[in-house]
């Protein structure tokens, strides 16, 4: 695995590629430019706090299937922006982030791990991002495709029946915490093991 050092350094421009060639420097280091390990644990439990609380306080108590599915929709996409800020390379900020759709937000977050050991995490998002434009741009919803999403992620795969809107509903909110716990767990997972390499490696001497 490879040990992401955040840096926190503007994007290059013109102007830096001029300052590079007059000044024959660009990579300087110092703690205006690299994410020291103590503020990324701080960027990830602020990240963790926020995640745990989201699908309590954001998900509906309605039974309306067409709004949890909205609300779902926002919730995963808030955990897979958080999952990106804290895993890139570049410090980012969330607003950095609203500029893409999120088909690109998936793509970049796989780039970085998600799902790519799951076999379900995935095809997950990706059928609940299916869902919800048909939600949102038509006047028709496929519960045949969400019962599979569900289905994928139910305990008892075998024997998975569902009976109406309700209960679908309340697997949707099952459905997100898990993912959203999922996603914080292996962002804290990958932090633990950078803080850890940075820190044999800082005690061997070597520059870091």
């Amino acid at each position: 695995m490879v040990v992401v050092r955040q840096t926190r350094r503007a994007r290059p421009t013109f102007d830096t590629a001029h300052q590079y060639h007059r000044e024959g420097v660009y990579l300087k280091g110092g703690p205006d430019v690299w994410v020291d390990v103590d503020e990324r644990h701080k960027i990830v439990d602020a990240v963790t706090s926020e995640l745990d609380e989201i699908v309590k306080k954001h998900f509906p108590r309605s039974p309306n299937l067409e709004y949890a599915i909205l609300k779902a929709h926002l919730i995963v996409e808030r955990s897979i922006e958080q999952y990106i800020r804290c895993l890139s390379n570049v410090l980012v900020e969330l607003k950095g982030l609203r500029k893409f759709n999120f088909s690109q937000k998936i793509e970049f977050a796989y780039l970085l791990g998600m799902g790519a050991n799951d076999p379900v995490l995935l095809p997950t998002i990706e059928r609940l991002n299916v869902v919800r434009n048909q939600v949102a741009h038509t006047f028709e919803i496929d519960r045949k495709q969400i019962d599979e999403m569900l289905r994928i992620n139910s305990d008892d795969y075998d024997n998975f029946t569902i009976t109406d809107d309700r209960q679908r509903v309340r697997m949707l909110r099952m459905m997100c915490s898990f993912i959203s716990g999922r996603l914080i767990g292996e962002v804290q997972a990958r932090i633990f093991f950078d803080a850890i390499v940075l820190n044999s490696l800082n005690e061997n001497g070597i520059a870091t």
